[in-house]
């Protein structure tokens, strides 16, 4: 069998079909190209809407995580004050591809990486405090105001999501009110940090006992 190809004739079948492959191949891929092409054209909106639910999904994950964390209790160790642990991680978020973030649109885009680049930042700030300083240099507080805040920015970008894009997340448990969590966290750093103004205000400045040498004018001789 194998000696018919090593023939003329054989050769020319050979070539027949590799011309016949060819010519189909040229035929075929091209059009195939062209369907693959319009449906990517027809159904822009579905891929992103597909991503959307992705990021809103992402989104999501990390306004949980940041509402474990907000209402974490550090518990400290009895034989060293200055050490604690926390029960819950740090929040994470992590978004799609930035290719599938890119089919959100321009403004959507921004505003969701603005955001991780927030998280990362809030990280980073955290991480720099001074724990061994009087009352761990406001590290808890910062921490709990912190991602309130931005899980509160999660969250009107979750709603903006499932607006832009006709989308729903599934239904959570009516106990479970994180917005209404995270609201009366911000008020209550709003309202410590009232009372601390408030208190330095009061503190009298000890007067200076260096004689004057000039009169005062204007609105310090008032």
């Amino acid at each position: 069998m194998t000696q018919f190809f090593e023939t003329t004739q054989g050769i020319m079948v050979v070539g027949a079909m590799i011309g016949a492959g060819c010519f189909a191949a040229g035929i075929i891929l091209p059009g195939a190209l062209r369907w693959l092409n319009a449906e990517r054209a027809r159904n822009p909106k579905r891929d992103g809407r597909s991503a959307a639910m992705l990021t809103a999904l992402a989104l999501d994950d990390f306004v949980g995580a940041a509402y474990a964390a907000v209402h974490d209790t550090p518990e400290f160790n009895p034989a060293n004050e200055g050490e604690f642990v926390f029960h819950t991680p740090d929040p994470v978020l992590v978004l799609p591809r930035a290719e599938d973030l890119n089919l959100l649109g321009e403004a959507l885009f921004n505003e969701t990486l603005w955001l991780s680049n927030r998280v990362t930042n809030l990280g980073n700030a955290l991480d720099n405090l001074d724990l061994s300083s009087p009352g761990f240099d406001s590290f808890f507080e910062r921490r709990q105001e912190g991602y309130a805040v931005l899980a509160a920015k999660a969250m009107d970008l979750i709603e903006r999501l499932l607006a832009d894009f006709d989308l729903s997340l599934p239904e959570k448990p009516d106990y479970y009110r994180q917005r209404e969590g995270f609201a009366s966290v911000v008020q209550a750093a709003g309202e410590r940090e009232t009372r601390a103004k408030k208190v330095a205000s009061r503190v009298q400045i000890p007067g200076s006992n260096v004689t004057q040498l000039f009169s005062k004018t204007g609105e310090e001789g008032e």
